[in-house]
């Protein structure tokens, strides 16, 4: 195995050294992945309990509705978190199949019996809580592309039946989200799944050839689909359409252009008063940036792409160190986080489509934020079963 992928690796290297900054000695990633997470989510919970109590209290008649769920949640994605440390990594790279067909039936079981909002089926509700089988989708189709990488990498390497292969699984998996319909999360899942395949070795032409092809797919969605294109028109002009189809990017600017430098400061929002819909969920950003300004955007960014940048740097290592499913896992859930802060704050500034992504930590959702502790612990477990330097070993001392 000490071979594997050793072309690809080596230039990551290079890459990785040249571009990523360098911590001080006294700082591991793990401590200050750690560190930014919690932060995060300290400032995620302020939030939600400021930009929800106005909705809720309208629509509940109680202000603490969402933040008692929302301290629910985290105690939900504690123990999910806790749990999923105890599993060893190997157990995860031995059961890929049957995580992928357990996922597979829990998406198909979505649109037979899932609660329908805002007109998308993509919740199942159970005890008077609602998740999400599309966020658990994103991290199970992760491990399962970092495990496939591996156990076909001469095929990525030299043929395009690894391709069609993973086409195959990404086809039937992405089908039953479109279906909900959820085109935010099919993007997450086929960009990883490509991102990985690519860092895995695949030839520039193939990667090319596949991204073309699903580039050409979401364009032929959006435009065969009247709200997803009036949804793209809204975007490049929400003033056009104030209270129609522009109207929550249009309040969203709104929040941005009020808090200006420093904010309007906390709880003294006037866009999360029924004017920007259920702003503690996709809309998050907005509100923070009206209370808080351009600062707690910058540090909320800072704070998500360190992070971020601790994520890769411990799946750099695990790939230095031949642990690739490991490497590939983590390079696979840095992607997931990755697009999902860019496509969150773009569609917040108007820089993107409207998408239902929430900002990792930040937002409300509850299976959002259970999945993102799971991805969070998967993190940490690479972190402690590749700290030595042993070549031979692999993923099998895991």
């Amino acid at each position: 195995m000490a071979g594997l992928a050793q072309t690809t690796i080596t230039k990551m290297n290079q890459l990785y050294s040249r571009w990523m900054p360098r911590l001080p000695a006294e700082l591991t990633a793990r401590n200050v992945l750690i560190f930014c997470v919690m932060t995060l989510l300290c400032i995620g919970t302020v939030m939600v309990a400021s930009a929800s109590m106005p909705y809720a209290e309208r629509l509940h008649e109680n202000p603490f509705h969402y933040v008692v769920r929302h301290g629910i949640s985290i105690t939900a994605a504690a123990v999910a978190a806790v749990l999923t440390y105890k599993v060893s990594l190997g157990m995860w790279f031995k059961n890929t199949f049957l995580l992928w067909i357990l996922t597979i039936l829990l998406l198909a079981v979505v649109l037979l019996v899932g609660t329908e909002v805002n007109g998308s089926t993509r919740w199942i509700r159970v005890a008077g809580f609602t998740f999400q089988a599309s966020e658990i989708a994103k991290v199970v189709m992760a491990i399962f592309t970092a495990d496939y990488v591996v156990r076909r990498s001469e095929e990525v390497r030299n043929s395009l039946v690894a391709l069609f292969r993973l086409g195959l699984v990404m086809l039937l998996t992405v089908g039953l989200i479109i279906a909900e319909p959820d085109l935010g999360a099919t993007v997450v899942i086929v960009l990883m799944m490509l991102g990985v395949f690519f860092l895995a070795g695949a030839p520039l032409i193939q990667f090319g050839c596949a991204f073309g092809a699903i580039l050409v797919s979401f364009i032929g969605l959006i435009v065969i689909s009247p709200y997803r294109f009036e949804r793209l028109m809204s975007f490049a002009n929400p003033w056009a359409d104030p209270l129609g189809a522009g109207y929550q990017l249009s309040n969203a600017l709104m929040a941005f252009g009020r808090g200006e430098w420093l904010g309007v400061g906390l709880g003294h929002s006037i866009q999360k008063m029924s004017y920007l819909p259920e702003a503690h969920t996709d809309f998050m950003l907005a509100i923070l940036g009206e209370e808080f300004g351009f600062f707690g955007i910058s540090m909320v960014m800072t704070l998500s792409f360190v992070m971020l940048i601790c994520c890769i740097r411990i799946g750099h290592r695990a790939l230095m160190n031949q642990y690739l499913r490991a490497g590939y896992l983590a390079y696979g859930i840095s992607i997931i986080f990755l697009l999902q802060i860019l496509v969150n704050a773009g569609m917040n500034m108007g820089m993107l489509p409207t998408k239902g992504l929430t900002l990792p930590f930040i937002s409300y959702g509850g299976s959002s934020l259970i999945m993102c502790a799971v991805m969070i612990s998967l993190i940490l477990k690479i972190d402690a079963s590749t700290q030595q330097v042993n070549p031979a070993k692999e993923e099998s001392s895991f």
